[in-house]
């Protein structure tokens, strides 16, 4: 380093290198500081080069597609990996993470259940799926959709994807506003071509007396819950025709929608593998087991008038804090990420409902990855 006599020039090289210094040593606090999995905000931790590998790596000979994660991938970095790129097709994917499931319940029973209606639901008419029906223990008639892969008798057993509908909706949602139907037929989670494709399960909510539109009882945490019921009912209906892999039982679900993915997923921890919301902060139901619960991806709009960014990000931390992996994606106006929650100014109540309602089309498939890197440790 050659060392000039001129003094202008000696405070400038003697500024440079403090800031060299300041530099360093910034970074080695940030690094002592940083616990793994904690120093990131939540929806940075998937960033593009990352998010390669679920349906982009051959697992290998022999490799069967629910063994251990191999080399010290723990269950956030295979979440990590759920790749944006690239087509359905995961006849090559790395193999799932396994979940034991947790032992009796992990929520404890509070609330009571939502029983009063303002009208009784009919028939959604979801066109092209099978539509079942059963009356709850209230004496309600109760319906679900049931949209399955072509030649599904040949493709089982499949994963499931229980689908609940956001509050000014009903079970038609999933084919109007998401681009997962065709996505059902074409995707493989489990790793073998020869059960390529996943079945959906809609249920549909109650026009409770108490909310407007068509919601789930996610207050009620008790045995009592005729919602939670009336699923257990469809998802056994559907797999007393042996037609569901039961280590692959996924929840997905919009806004108010996206509180009853997690409470069921949460209440039947022994039951599904992950669950997946868009538009939801956190539920009321509060897990109560030792261990982390059941793995979640959020996905969430900056600008969000009816669930606010900065909801949703303090149920991401809450979660992180019990160790639970939750790869999360926040959105902007489409399907594109955007790196901080909208300023107030920037988002005007109008705008917030409008991205509030606006389904992310286009990020079906990072969904649908994430759902692929999870299973369950269950029987047959």
């Amino acid at each position: 380093m050659v060392i000039s006599n001129d003094p202008m020039e000696q405070r400038k090289t003697n500024h440079a290198l403090g800031a060299r210094k300041l530099r360093f040593a910034a970074l080695l606090a940030g690094v002592a500081a940083c616990a793994p999995q904690s120093c990131s905000p939540p929806s940075s931790e998937i960033e593009g080069d990352e998010l390669l590998g679920v349906f982009g790596r051959d697992g290998g000979p022999g490799q069967q597609p629910d063994a251990s994660v191999a080399g010290g991938r723990t269950e956030a970095d295979a979440g990590r990996t759920a790749s944006r790129s690239g087509g359905p097709d995961a006849g090559a994917r790395a193999p799932a993470v396994v979940r034991t499931p947790p032992e009796g319940s992990c929520v404890a029973p509070e609330g009571e259940p939502q029983r009063e209606l303002r009208r009784t639901l009919g028939r959604p008419p979801c066109r092209g799926a099978q539509i079942l029906e059963h009356q709850d223990a209230e004496g309600s008639p109760r319906y679900a959709c049931i949209f399955t892969p072509p030649g599904v008798e040949t493709r089982k057993p499949l994963p499931v994807v229980l689908f609940f509908h956001a509050e000014d909706d009903n079970p038609t949602g999933f084919d109007k506003r998401t681009g997962l139907r065709k996505l059902a037929s074409q995707t493989n989670l489990t790793g073998d071509p020869a059960h390529t494709g996943f079945i959906v399960i809609a249920p549909q909510g109650r026009a409770l007396k108490s909310k407007t539109g068509s919601h789930f009882d996610t207050g009620a945490l008790g045995p009592d819950n005729v919602d939670l019921a009336v699923v257990d009912h469809f998802l056994e209906q559907i797999s007393a025709r042996g037609l569901i892999d039961p280590r692959r039982v996924y929840t997905l679900g919009m806004s108010a929608g996206g509180h009853m993915a997690a409470t069921y997923a949460m209440m039947r921890a022994d039951r599904v593998a992950a669950f997946a919301t868009f538009a939801a902060d956190a539920p009321p139901a509060t897990w109560a087991c030792p261990g982390p619960p059941p793995p979640a991806m959020v996905l969430y709009r900056a600008c969000d008038t009816a669930v606010p960014c900065e909801s949703v990000e303090r149920w991401i931390r809450t979660r992180e804090s019990q160790s639970a992996e939750t790869p999360a994606l926040r959105l902007g106006e489409d399907r594109k990420e955007e790196p901080h929650c909208a300023l107030r100014k920037r988002c005007s109540e109008q705008k917030g409902m409008i991205h509030h309602n606006r389904w992310p089309k286009g990020r079906e498939q990072d969904i649908l990855r994430f759902f692929a890197s999870h299973a369950l440790a269950v029987q047959r």
